[in-house]
């Protein structure tokens, strides 16, 4: 057969001897020499070579292809798998495993993104400040980043050919925290690689007016806001130009506001967390056994139909359309089993970090950077929304029970520090239980 891999060669190379009558193509082993005025016979014989090599081709095309196909349907992808894990195994029997030198590094990337503080630009700069690197020692750039933060790879799926498909790998994060991500990517939209500033206010505040988002703007040494009324709303009755400065001291009291009011009440409420905490694993313990039993089942059933599909007792796609509904059962209990075993005792500490983080959110805002200023933000505010001069918060639901909750724990505490009696001092705790339950 001819040395020819891709059938485009060998018609080039055909066009090439056509072009003129002194170019000829010589192939040792099959004795044969082609060129413009060669013989029928000989230029049959050519014909018939390139024809078997586009048979060739096409039958390697279809081995590859089959062996893509049953690498996916055992649950790995046939390919190098994305940053953060590599490829251990011997050839036909390679899996993908988490690379621990790399991973916490993606993790991060991650949790940072989901925490709509960071644009791609700066994201890029914030990873290669912590160490993660390109495998020539670069930065991973932001192009680069807005591909891997779309990757389902990360939370336990695997995407081929526009096509995501159940993996066996182990997930790097959660689906929860992948979603996030792709719900800022969404919001951004088409600019989402070409952010250039980083504001502190940054797409957090929207016009009352019109719904568009404040640009920011230097004007004489001072950084002002205002609508872009773009579209529709190019006339917005309440554009105004408002100063960031502005901004934050309508911002400062919230601080205030959902800070416990000493040390005493912050030590008062962590007791009552850990507390209670108790109580939470044994409702946790029940409910994954709940699931397991749920998982059980439908893993039953689904296994029943495969057995029928084999046996041919009932039509195909009839099993095709239950062990369809079948899987998109158990991929949901899967999920829910996932979000429960992965909660341990982050619930827990989810509290105390809240309850702490609002004891010392005026300070850590005061020393911080804008980035760690957006990041504090974020676990406060959903966004800001502006009226002419007003700027009114949204809060996130962390905020919303610490300002609904704290001004009455702070006056409580002051109430407890009165009860002499240790028995007056429990049934006083038991009862602001449901306080910190909000």
């Amino acid at each position: 057969m001819f040395k020819f891999f891709y059938l485009k060669e060998a018609v080039v190379a055909n066009d090439w001897i056509e072009a003129n009558e002194e170019r000829q193509l010589h192939f040792v082993k099959q004795n044969l020499v082609i060129h413009k005025n060669a013989k029928s016979d000989e230029k049959f014989r050519w014909d018939i070579e390139i024809v078997l090599a586009k048979k060739y081709i096409a039958n390697l095309s279809e081995e590859v292809k089959k062996g893509q196909k049953e690498k996916i349907a055992q649950g790995w992808l046939p390919t190098k798998p994305p940053i953060a894990y590599k490829t251990i195994g011997d050839k036909g029997h390679k899996i993908h495993v988490i690379d621990n030198e790399v991973a916490p590094h993606i993790r991060k990337m991650f949790e940072l993104y989901a925490t709509g503080n960071y644009s791609l630009q700066s994201l890029e700069d914030e990873m290669y400040k912590t160490g993660l690197r390109s495998t020539n020692g670069n930065k991973v750039l932001q192009s680069r980043i807005y591909e891997l933060l779309q990757d389902p790879f990360y939370y336990g799926k695997m995407k081929w050919k526009d096509e995501v498909y159940p993996a066996k790998h182990k997930p790097l994060i959660t689906k929860d925290l992948f979603e996030k991500a792709q719900t800022i990517l969404k919001r951004r939209g088409k600019n989402v690689l070409t952010t250039k500033h980083n504001y502190l206010f940054q797409g957090k505040i929207f016009c009352d007016g019109c719904g568009g988002v404040l640009s920011w703007e230097t004007q004489k040494g001072i950084l002002y806001g205002h609508c872009n009324n773009h579209l529709k709303s190019r006339h917005c009755t309440k554009k105004t130009y408002i100063k960031q400065e502005e901004v934050e001291k309508q911002v400062d009291p919230v601080f205030f506001k959902i800070a416990p009011k000493n040390e005493a009440v912050l030590k008062w409420i962590e007791e009552i967390i850990l507390e209670e905490n108790v109580e939470n694993v044994k409702l946790r313990e029940t409910e994954i056994q709940r699931l397991n039993g749920l998982l059980t089942s439908i893993r039953k059933q689904k296994d029943k139909y495969f057995e029928a599909t084999i046996n041919r007792e009932v039509p195909l796609e009839y099993c095709e359309r239950k062990i369809a509904e079948c899987k998109t059962e158990e991929d949901a209990l899967e999920y829910a089993l996932e979000k429960v075993v992965s909660q341990s005792d982050e619930y827990q500490e989810l509290r105390l970090i809240i309850h702490e983080l609002a004891f010392n959110a005026k300070e850590i805002y005061e020393q911080a950077l804008t980035d760690e200023k957006r990041l504090l933000f974020a676990q406060l505010f959903t966004n800001f929304a502006q009226n002419v001069d007003v700027i009114k918060p949204n809060y996130n639901l962390a905020c919303q029970y610490l300002l609904e909750w704290i001004p009455k724990l702070n006056q409580a505490y002051e109430l407890k520090k009165s009860l002499v009696s240790p028995i007056q001092r429990s049934d006083f705790d038991l009862k602001y239980k449901t306080l910190l339950r909000g």
